[in-house]
């Protein structure tokens, strides 16, 4: 699993990437600021139930704390070669 300060990183990595003032640069903001604030990733959708978000940015947010919860594959390394198709 992805610890939180990890999935921070990642959410504000997705918020630089988006275009500015879409609803999903606002959601990963909102995401990152959760998952920073909070120790797990249970803890950071309370965090989201505690605070007004705006209604169309809620499911997005909510899709992005269980996208980045999600058990991730091991990026391979550079010294690893790549596996046969």
């Amino acid at each position: 699993m992805t610890t939180t300060a990890e999935a921070a990183a990642l959410a504000r990595q997705r918020q630089s990437l988006a275009p500015v003032g879409t609803p999903q640069r606002k959601a990963a903001g909102v995401a990152a600021v959760l998952l920073g604030e909070a120790r797990t990733h249970a803890g950071a959708r309370r965090l989201l139930d505690q605070h007004r978000i705006p209604t169309e940015l809620r499911p997005l947010v909510v899709a992005l704390l269980d996208e980045l919860a999600a058990p991730r594959a091991p990026e391979p390394t550079p010294d690893t070669p790549p596996a046969a198709p």
